[in-house]
């Protein structure tokens, strides 16, 4: 079971400083992730990054803290041991919070008839107050262990969406939580009685997660903030949810868009293209309309902080209109497997300069947390290239070479100009992974100026992760001879020796490290042999939120 938090403070009151020292690994960009050793990161009362003091030698922190006016204001020093390093929290993009309950089970289906079958029946029982929060409670608290430090969820269509808001508001993660729009096209005992009763349990969604919800950013005593956009700062955000435009009639769509033309900041998160049978549904309701993602350009729902799910099946005029209206798209990979979806050309959206991110989308994809997602992505990348390199190879004549690069640029959402068709024909890298699961969730949900990597005046969403590398010290015992080595191992092997010391590490047997491998190959392990057991603490905002062994205040 997780380990039990205790509810924060509050979300607005002052924290105890902090700082580390040791190493922390972030992403700069697509391509380039940063390895920080021996680094001192400040987190003032405000949880906001003051200081990174990179390559700062162990008998120097004293001196570093001082010249930084830091050593008489109580701080809490933190040094990491070998094998533990900071990095960003994970950003789900996407997923179901009334589904967990059916996660792992109904892997036999499609899409319309898993929703049919296994999604609506689970999620209607959400209308039940006692229900959804003894779920909702447990729901959050184990996505927060697994380093879900900020997600995207999806409730259902009942007011009871409120308790999923006041769930992450108190238990302090970083959320976007939306009630569903569904007034046709779904099951009869789980569909709204009217558009207008929709929209208008809509507003009064919004209102209530305003009002109540509400956990404002703290004024910084010691940096002046990065630039940022006048954006709410509340940890926890409404957003609006039409489930897919199956579901929704006109009259839904247009009031959605009405609500963002009054509200600039009111984001949306819907699905688009993830299964065939799904986008010639949504074709045979708009009659002589271009393509399934012209249908939500038709009601204006592409936007900069509109959320697009799945995006399996796009052409590039569809890529090209989310590029214009700088929408973006969070990739699921595992789910696209699950329920056979197919894989999204996640490659060319990068090459048109699109926003990515990774979503688990519980409970179409089978596993919890975005560690998952990274791996799924991966398999992803590399099927792609399988079917493409069959392709080339069944084209080109023997000793025939593919079309030389193009000379033009393209401008990445990271912000750098790359070669066209630069992640083309090739696999996602570790480095683009792990940019997709935190920097790159943050610009899909536009909080990309608060959170994502460790930059002076960002809030620190962070993990503490614990891989037991300075644990395991007689896998780096030296050998006396070859000869008497192996007939001294052989007896121990025939006696069950232990070769480990006990320990109270992390305890995950997938993860094996030994001390002498490099803090980059460790990482490469952690990201897909890791999970909660090494989640040591979970930070949003500078607070200890969650994790398997949180640290303990000064």
């Amino acid at each position: 079971m997780p380990t039990v938090i205790p509810a924060p403070h509050g979300p607005t009151t002052p924290l105890q400083r902090r700082v580390f020292y040791g190493t922390a690994i972030h992403a700069v960009s697509l391509t380039e992730t940063e390895y920080l050793s021996n680094t001192l990161i400040g987190v003032d009362e405000a949880g906001v990054i003051t200081f990174v003091e990179r390559s700062v030698a162990s008998d120097e922190v004293d001196e570093r803290l001082r010249s930084l006016g830091w050593v008489d204001q109580a701080a809490q020093l933190v040094r990491l041991q070998k094998g533990e390093f900071l990095m960003p929290g994970l950003i789900d993009t996407h997923t179901h919070a009334p589904q967990h309950l059916n996660l792992a089970f109904g892997q036999q289906f499609e899409l319309l008839d898993w929703l049919d079958k296994v999604t609506f029946p689970a999620e209607a029982k959400f209308a039940d107050p006692a229900y959804a929060r003894r779920t909702y409670d447990e729901v959050v608290r184990r996505a927060i262990s697994i380093g879900t430090t900020t997600c995207c969820w999806y409730g259902t269509i009942h007011p009871t969406t409120k308790i999923l808001a006041a769930i992450c508001h108190r238990q302090g993660q970083r959320a976007f939580v939306g009630k569903c729009n569904m007034d046709r096209n779904s099951a009869p005992y789980y569909q709204e009685s009217s558009a207008q009763q929709s929209l208008a349990d809509t507003e009064d969604y919004v209102s209530f997660v305003r009002s109540h919800c509400d956990s404002p950013s703290l004024a910084s005593s010691t940096v002046s903030p990065v630039k940022r956009s006048s954006a709410p700062t509340a940890l926890v955000q409404p957003i609006l949810t039409p489930r897919f435009a199956i579901s929704c009639t006109d009259e839904v769509m247009q009031g959605l868009s009405e609500m963002m033309d009054r509200d600039e900041h009111l984001p949306l998160q819907t699905h688009l293209s993830e299964n065939p049978a799904e986008i010639e549904f949504a074709l045979s309701l708009y009659p002589g309309i271009a393509s399934y993602t012209a249908v939500y350009d038709r009601f204006r729902l592409l936007r900069r902080n509109t959320v697009l799910a799945h995006c399996v099946h796009m052409s590039d005029d569809e890529l090209n209109l989310i590029k214009q209206h700088e929408s973006g798209i969070s990739h699921c990979a595992d789910s696209n497997f699950n329920l056979r979806s197919g894989t999204a050309r996640v490659a060319a959206m990068l090459d048109k300069g699109i926003k990515v991110g990774l979503g688990t989308d519980v409970s179409g994809g089978l596993s919890l947390g975005v560690l998952s997602s990274i791996r799924a992505a991966s398999t992803a990348s590399k099927t792609i290239c399988f079917h493409e390199r069959e392709s080339r190879s069944s084209s080109l004549p023997n000793g025939t070479a593919s079309s030389a690069p193009s000379a033009d640029t393209v401008l990445s959402a990271d912000g750098q100009s790359r070669p066209a068709g630069f992640f083309a024909s090739k696999h996602l890298s570790l480095e683009t992974l792990f940019y997709l699961a935190t920097l790159g969730g943050a610009h899909v949900c536009s909080i990309e100026d608060r959170v994502g990597n460790f930059v002076v005046g960002k809030e620190f969403d962070a993990i503490l992760v614990q891989t037991g590398q300075g644990e395991a010290r007689e896998h780096a015992a030296p050998a006396q001879s070859e000869a008497a080595s192996l007939e001294d191992e052989v007896e121990k092997a025939l006696a069950g020796a232990a070769t480990e010391e006990e320990s109270e590490g992390p305890g995950n047997p997938a993860l094996l490290v030994t001390p002498d491998e490099p803090i980059e190959r460790v990482f490469e392990k952690f990201l897909f042999a890791g999970d909660d057991r090494n989640m040591g603490s979970v930070f949003v905002r500078g607070r200890i939120i969650g994790g398997a062994r949180p640290l303990a205040s000064a």
